[in-house]
C-alpha cells in the first residue's frame, strides 16, 4: 500500500508547484506547530531552506546534523557527495530538535522509531495547504521547488541554481522551479524603460504605424548594430518575437485558419531533479 502511494506521488513530481509566497511558507510552519506537529514544521522549513530531495532529508541521522555547521552526505538519487552549510537559523533549529537524542536515530522519525515515510509527509503538506487555502498543487517535491523558486528570485542566477540541482540546462531549471510562461509574459508587460535616454520612445510611434512589424524590426536591428547597450536585451527579445511571426504579405489571399502545432516538451523525467 505504501509503495503504491509513493508511486502515485512520483507521477506528480513534474507537476507540483513551489510555494511562491513567503508568508504562505511561514503559515504552513505555524499551522503544523498549532497542531502539535513540530516534526513536520521543522521538516518543511528544513526542506525549503536546503533544497534537498525528500529522500535525502528522510535519510538523515541525528549525527549528521547535531552540532554541525554544514551537512555532508551522499545523494541517494545521483550517488554524488552533497555539501551545504547551515545558516544560523537552521543550525539553532536542528540543535534544539536533536539535542539529547541517540546519534543513530533518524532526524525525522516515524512510528516505533522507524524512518518517516514519504507518503506521510505528502499527506501532511497537503493537509496544511488545504487548511490554509493555498491554491497550489503541492507534494513533497514542493519543498525543493520552493527553495529553487526563491533562490532564483533573490539571486537571479539561473546558472548557479542549475548547478545546485544538477540539471542539464537553464531552461529545465526554469521550468522546474515554476517560472512559467504566464510569469514571463507578465514581466514583459511590466517592463519599464527610460525611453527618453536613448531614443526608444520612437517605438510608441512605430507601433501605431501601418507597417509596424517591419519598422520595429528595422529599428531594433539598427539599435543593436549601432552599439546600443542599455536596452540591448529588450531589443533582442523584440526581434525574437517578430521573427517568430509570419512575414507580412503584400497581396491579398484567401482567409484560412492555421491549426497550432502541438507543443513539445522535454522528457518530464528530467524534471524530477
Amino acid at each position: 500500500m505504501a509503495f503504491n502511494k509513493v508511486a502515485q506521488e512520483n507521477a506528480k513530481i513534474a507537476t507540483v508547484d513551489p510555494i511562491r509566497s513567503k508568508q504562505d511558507i511561514a503559515n504552513i510552519c505555524d499551522w503544523f506547530y498549532s497542531k502539535g506537529w513540530d516534526k513536520y514544521a521543522i521538516l518543511f522549513y528544513f526542506g525549503v531552506s536546503s533544497g534537498l530531495r525528500i529522500s535525502d532529508i528522510l535519510s538523515l541521522k541525528v549525527e549528521d546534523v547535531y552540532g554541525k555547521s554544514k551537512i555532508l552526505m551522499r545523494e541517494q538519487k545521483t550517488g554524488k557527495i552533497k555539501e551545504f552549510p547551515l545558516n544560523d537559523g537552521l543550525k539553532e533549529m536542528m540543535w534544539d530538535y536533536t539535542r539529547g537524542r541517540d546519534p543513530k536515530d533518524w532526524v525525522f522519525e516515524g512510528r516505533q522509531h522507524r524512518q518517516l515515510e514519504r507518503s506521510q509527509v505528502y499527506r501532511r503538506i497537503n493537509e496544511a495547504a488545504q487548511a490554509l487555502g493555498i491554491d497550489a498543487n503541492v507534494g513533497t517535491h514542493t519543498m525543493r521547488k520552493t527553495f529553487g523558486y526563491h533562490h532564483f528570485r533573490q539571486f537571479n542566477n539561473i546558472t548557479l541554481l542549475q548547478t545546485i540541482f544538477n540539471h542539464t540546462s537553464p531552461d529545465v531549471t526554469k521550468r522546474y522551479i515554476g517560472i512559467t510562461q504566464d510569469e514571463i509574459n507578465e514581466s514583459y508587460l511590466a517592463l519599464n524603460l527610460d525611453v527618453a535616454s536613448d531614443g526608444l520612445g520612437a517605438l510608441k510611434e512605430l507601433c501605431n504605424s501601418r507597417d509596424r512589424a517591419v519598422r520595429v524590426r528595422s529599428f531594433c536591428t539598427n539599435y543593436i548594430k549601432n552599439g546600443g547597450k542599455k536596452h540591448k536585451e529588450f531589443a533582442q527579445m523584440v526581434l525574437e518575437i517578430l521573427f517568430a511571426q509570419p512575414k507580412p504579405r503584400k497581396k491579398k489571399i484567401k482567409s484560412y485558419v492555421i491549426q497550432p502545432k502541438p507543443m513539445k516538451y522535454e522528457d518530464d523525467d528530467e524534471l524530477i531533479g
